[in-house]
């Protein structure tokens, strides 16, 4: 319990120290656009590792098999089609924030209707990192699950408010040391404890417990959240310049697959640890560190409460600045702190709702990919070489994020495939629609 409240403390003074030095919402919001690529590649990688990539995807090895992979595998495709094709536009955007991105390459009303997407999907996925890191508190203090969700709810809420973007991308450097550490170790001692070969486990792209389908929608969905992200697109924006945002997005990839391959071993060795029937979610957070020396696995838990951590500011840091600087047009630091604390609150509240880690995630991420990702990935891309139709791509948002909607309350994932293909395709079509008015008008002023 003592090593658990320093650490806090740490974060605590991090935040203390840049709530005294920063001031303005450019500060607060993008870091005051000032790091490099090595920095923002850790951050990066650091924010992507949460409580999917580590509670969540080593239960999904112990019970899948390799085919887990793509939980992290799709995104890293998704990063690097982001590096490839997007960073150096959205750092030369100038913006904020992903909505704002939208109004200057689509319309102030796709800026309003994408936030009213992003706001209640990132609620949603803190709310799953609220989850996680309860669980991972209760292990290392002995609190019961209800209190030391409140406790890292108030933690978590409480540095991020006080700091901002500059506290989450420094922090992230430190959270990242001790998720490399802990992974490694939890590596080291399970292949030794296990009776599990990897040798004998066979390398498998899908398996009839992770079918094709499946493989598929991880790369629409969470691949695709990758791809257009707002907390991402958050990290990039505070790069000095596109290079240094490419380089950090470059880098990141690599981070992220190696951090994959670890993950999926551990789940992997966890086969001949855990005991019958145990329950996925407990994996990392139980098994694990039962069969490591007891100083080994304390450091493991607080590396997977700094993974979680590292997620879950950059969460409430995107869904408060949307709300702030899209919904509200400010950028008023005070009120976005305010806001931050409400939708911390809320948050918390869906995660006593009781609903599971990956069932959160995979929700939000329905609604956000199918509404969002398509429409903003074609008119970033066309900016300043195609105009667009603006009612064309405000249904592609529309359309998309009630089929998204659809997934994630029905359970129906056909939904998300019908989303995604919709959006895309309205988008393209907002392309053409605006080539064919623009070469009628042209047409018409030559005949006069």
């Amino acid at each position: 319990m003592t090593l658990l409240l320093l650490y806090c403390l740490v974060f605590i003074g991090m935040g203390v120290y840049e709530y005294a030095r920063r001031k303005n919402f450019e500060e607060f919001a993008v870091a005051g656009r000032r790091y490099g690529g090595a920095v923002i590649s850790i951050s990066i990688v650091a924010s992507c590792i949460g409580a999917s990539a580590t509670i969540g995807m080593t239960g999904l090895a112990y019970s899948v098999g390799t085919p887990a992979f793509w939980w992290l595998g799709s995104g890293g495709v998704g990063l690097l089609i982001l590096g490839v094709f997007l960073a150096k536009k959205v750092r030369s955007s100038g913006a904020y924030t992903l909505p704002d991105m939208a109004e200057k390459y689509i319309s102030p009303s796709a800026r309003r209707l994408m936030a009213l997407i992003i706001i209640p999907a990132w609620s949603s996925i803190l709310a799953a990192q609220f989850i996680a890191a309860a669980k991972t508190s209760a292990s290392l203090s002995g609190m019961e699950f209800q209190t030391a969700l409140f406790v890292c709810a108030l933690f978590i809420i409480g540095y991020t408010v006080l700091g901002g973007q500059n506290s989450i991308l420094k922090s992230d450097a430190v959270q990242f040391a001790m998720v490399i550490v802990g992974l490694l170790l939890a590596l080291y001692f399970t292949k030794s404890a296990s009776s599990v070969s990897l040798s004998s486990i066979p390398l498998q792209f899908t398996n009839d417990a992770f079918p094709l389908s499946k493989w598929s929608y991880f790369m629409l969905v969470i691949g695709g959240s990758y791809v257009v992200c707002p907390m991402l697109f958050g990290r990039l924006l505070s790069a000095r310049n596109e290079v240094h945002a490419r380089r950090g997005t470059f880098f990141a990839v690599f981070g992220i697959i190696l951090s994959a391959v670890v993950i999926v071993c551990i789940g992997l060795y966890a086969r001949g640890l855990a005991p019958a029937g145990a329950d996925a979610d407990s994996i990392l957070t139980q098994v694990v560190p039962s069969v490591m020396p007891e100083w080994a696995g304390t450091l493991l838990l607080f590396a997977l409460l700094s993974a979680i951590i590292s997620s879950a500011d950059s969460c409430l840091i995107t869904a408060a600045t949307v709300f702030e600087h899209d919904l509200l047009g400010g950028e008023n630091v005070t009120r976005c702190r305010l806001l931050m604390a409400a939708i911390g609150i809320m948050a918390l509240a869906i995660a006593y709702s009781g609903s599971s880690i990956l069932t959160l995630l995979l929700a939000a991420n329905d609604i956000y990919v199918c509404g969002v990702v398509a429409p903003m990935g074609v008119a970033i891309l066309a900016h300043g070489k195609r105009s667009l139709s603006t009612r064309t791509m405000l249904a592609a948002i529309f359309l998309g994020g009630l089929c998204g909607l659809l997934a994630a309350t029905t359970g129906l994932k056909f939904f998300s495939y019908i989303g995604g293909a919709l959006s895309l395709a309205i988008s393209l079509l907002a392309l053409m629609k605006s080539h064919t008015q623009y070469n009628s008008e042209a047409l018409g002023t030559a005949w006069q």
